[in-house]
């Protein structure tokens, strides 16, 4: 090969390699520029150019300090510094450029200076990512971050995150309120610290066997249990706990709130109830006054009359032993039916914790009509009951459910003492209803309810002239608390009804 030929072979070589060399950095997937020492751009490639959103001319017209966000610039410079002073050959900077637009899109920067070669002047070379996406995933993920932290360390319940092993990892400040301890205090300890002897046990047998089934031992959302001061003392808790997995590791995270308070205030409304229960029963029975004399004064009428009897038998001298066994016999019958009467009035108006028993609805309704016999009379009402048989039993206290009774029979005997034009009907019925509960009414031919019939149960209204408006409140309180429902309805072509449904008793037949 002559000289000609062989310089030939090489341009051409040298044509082929700047040829590969330009075709991959016009089509390299990442931003490739070139600047000369001073920092203007002589070559770009389409995707720097996209990137930032100019022309290839417009860019040769800028340096890379010209493009680069204000607030980097100043670490941009302190890098191209040291690389010119050679303490370090290369180096690589994340950095915000400025569009075109005017918008900051994020690059990863590998930059490096090229020394000249040859006569040709030095110049910077740098590999450009766009990082933007990630920047903007990285931000989302640090604010939320941001706000659980925020969320954790300013919350009013305890937050406590636990690995594996229920091991604690992390307490917010306010474990220091609700336990007594310092977070650090906890950090590596069991979550059994928190509880007391009983409870520890169980949390650990439980927390094993969901590790290796899944099965969760109780409810991780608002269960309440009870938790273990720093002091020793125990006290109410309310606890949600939730679980997630990181790098593969289940971490559990728990929120737990010092219910004691709420429990005092709960205590507080349940004596609250029973002080107003008490109160309405004894205003029933001020109404009831006539018809409980009634009640009373038949049987000692009758051993008075009895009495009587004998006392003139024996003045006559006439000892018929059958016909004084048979006074004897019916003085005690009466004596012991004022007695049970007096006793049925005493345990209505004690104020006595309740004491749910398995019921016959059927007898406690009887024992309410005829308490309110002579009421029936005074007010010239037809009574109708409707009392179905075999029902199955309740579980109830007996003298709440006849005061519920009380209320509902004396309500609809006052809506109808304006009636003059029909009847005065006042049906009291019994059935199971269509969800097995049984269920009972009672109806009246009165005025009904009319617009008003929303409100009556709303505590303090009232319909009544001296009335408290308590007492169809506290009856569906009562019967609510027996886990049943009280409510209204028009009765058809007057009055109104009142209806309220209790659960059956377990093992009651169907």
């Amino acid at each position: 090969m002559t000289h000609a030929e062989s310089a030939a072979t090489h341009v051409e070589a040298r044509m082929q390699v700047e040829q590969r060399w330009r075709t991959a950095f016009e089509n390299s997937a990442i931003g490739i520029t070139m600047a000369d020492f001073a920092g203007h751009f002589f070559a770009a490639n389409s995707v720097f150019r996209t990137m930032l959103g100019y022309t290839e001319s417009e860019l040769y017209q800028l340096t890379f300090l010209d493009v680069t966000y204000e607030e980097d610039r100043k670490a941009n410079q302190e890098l191209v510094r040291e690389l010119v002073e050679g303490k370090r050959q290369h180096f690589q900077i994340e950095k915000r450029y400025r569009r075109k637009d005017g918008t900051l899109v994020w690059g990863r920067n590998d930059v490096a200076l090229v020394p000249g070669v040859g006569g040709a002047a030095p110049f910077w070379f740098a590999v450009v990512e766009d990082i933007t996406q990630r920047k903007e995933e990285e931000s989302a993920r640090r604010y939320t971050e941001e706000k659980y932290r925020l969320v954790v360390e300013t919350a009013s319940d305890a937050v406590i995150s636990l690995d594996e092993t229920s091991a604690i990892l992390l307490a917010n400040p306010a474990t220091t309120r609700i336990f007594g301890y310092d977070p650090a205090e906890l950090i590596g300890k069991p979550l059994t610290i928190l509880m007391p002897e009983f409870l520890r046990k169980l949390h650990e047998g439980g927390f094993k066997r969901y590790l290796a089934t899944g099965q969760r031992h109780i409810n991780w959302q608002g269960t309440e249990l009870v938790g273990l001061r720093k002091n020793g003392q125990e006290f109410p808790v309310e606890i949600s706990f939730g679980e997630l997995t990181k790098d593969g590791h289940r971490v559990f995270t728990g929120f737990i709130r010092d219910i004691s308070e709420r429990k005092q205030a709960e205590r507080a409304i349940q004596n609250a109830q029973a002080e107003l229960a008490s109160v309405s029963r004894l205003t029933t029975m001020g109404e009831l006054a006539a018809s409980i004399a009634h009640e009373v004064n038949q049987p000692l009428t009758a051993v008075n009359n009895n009495s009587n009897a004998c006392l003139r038998l024996l003045a006559n001298q006439n000892l018929q032993p059958d016909v004084l066994r048979r006074a004897l016999q019916e003085i005690v019958a009466d004596g012991t039916r004022a007695s049970a009467i007096v006793a049925r009035i005493r345990a209505f108006i004690k104020k006595a914790p309740a004491e749910k028993n398995r019921l016959d609805v059927n007898e406690v309704i009887g024992e309410v009509l005829v308490m309110m016999g002579h009421g029936f009379e005074e007010n010239r009402i037809l009574l109708q009951s409707e009392l179905a048989q075999a029902l199955p039993a309740v579980l109830g206290d007996r003298v709440q459910l006849q005061q519920v009774l009380l209320n509902l029979i004396m309500n609809g005997i006052e809506a109808m003492t304006a009636v003059t034009n029909r009847p005065r009907t006042l049906w009291v019925q019994s059935r199971i209803d269509e969800s097995g509960d049984v269920l009972i009414a009672v109806r009246d031919s009165g005025t009904g309810l009319g617009s008003e019939a929303d409100r009556v149960f709303t505590p303090f209204f009232t319909t009544k002239t001296n009335g408290m408006g308590m007492g169809l409140s506290i009856s569906r309180s009562l019967i609510e608390g027996h886990g049943g429902r009280l409510w209204s309805s028009p009765n058809s072509p007057h009055g109104a009804i009142f209806s309220f449904t209790l659960p059956a008793a377990a093992g009651s037949p169907p």
